[in-house]
């Protein structure tokens, strides 16, 4: 592991959230974070070194935390050292791309499952787009497990169900350990007494109940192989993910084990954005 980690605190392990209770719109904006916001969104300083440092600028001029709007769906934004959040509110085409990818020729009640989901970046607009529709999102970090489901019960959605366990290629429990320069990346040491399950992504699909999957979104901090090619080698062909958008380890390469089993399935690399690759069936 690359970076410098840091135990779980108690405190994560229960996702306590100590603004769960104030409803959004507590920490909307107020006029000096407007156009602090709206000038970072029109310049470099939405990017690279100076995110950070902005956003907690941003967020000191008001309550310390910011309740936004992103692409319908609702988040309160808490910035600690969290790039999705950065992104979120500084960004209004963040991810774009992927998420109109996801989203391209889905019926009202496509399926989706977002492996890695953070505090909702791709689940959330995927279920305010299809509220027919179900969404599956599933993350190891406890913290954004909480975040996640706060946002969505904030969103109004009632079409996502969120379960906190680590994703691989056998079902166990696992150790947790959160990289200390952003919040929302976590390791998983296997251990037979873990303090957290491990599933496969056969099983969650399973107790989720889902028939068919439109679109499939992983991030799961480079157990991709692990999770994704044996569930693509053993589920029905009806279960194939129409679409997949999948983090890339480098700029123009792929995971070895996902991107054999792309081209085994009929999988076809379709693009790519700066963070993943999108794969098409058929």
């Amino acid at each position: 592991m690359q970076g410098s980690w840091r135990s779980v605190t108690p405190a994560e392990r229960s996702g306590a959230d100590a603004d769960a209770a104030l409803a959004f719109g507590h920490f909307a904006p107020n006029r000096l974070q407007r156009g602090l916001i709206a000038v970072a969104r029109a310049t470099i300083l939405r990017r690279g070194v100076f995110r950070g440092p902005l956003t907690r600028a941003i967020l000191a001029l008001g309550r310390g935390k910011l309740d936004i709007r992103f692409r319908g769906a609702t988040y309160r934004i808490r910035g600690e050292n969290n790039l999705i959040e950065y992104g979120l509110l500084l960004v209004p085409t963040y991810n774009a791309a992927d998420i109109d990818f996801l989203l391209a020729d889905a019926p009202l009640n496509a399926g989706f499952v977002d492996l890695g989901c953070n505090i909702g970046l791709y689940a959330l607009p995927l279920a305010v787009a299809r509220p027919k529709g179900h969404v599956l999102a599933v993350d190891a970090n406890p913290k954004m497990i909480a975040r996640i489901r706060w946002n969505a019960e904030a969103s109004g959605l009632d079409n996502m169900a969120t379960i906190h366990a680590a994703v691989s290629d056998s079902e166990g429990r696992g150790d947790l350990v959160i990289r200390k320069d952003d919040v929302a990346i976590v390791a998983i040491a296997e251990s037979a007494t873990g303090e957290m399950p491990v599933r496969t992504l056969a099983a969650l699909i399973t107790a989720a109940g889902m028939s068919t999957i439109h679109g499939l979104k992983i991030d799961i901090e480079g157990h991709e192989d692990r999770a994704l090619v044996p569930f693509l080698d053993s589920c029905p062909a009806s279960l194939l993910p129409r679409r997949i958008v999948i983090e890339h380890p480098e700029p123009h390469a792929d995971y070895p084990g996902c991107a054999a089993a792309f081209a085994r399935h009929g999988y076809r690399l379709i693009g790519r954005s700066r963070n993943n690759s999108f794969y098409l069936l058929g």
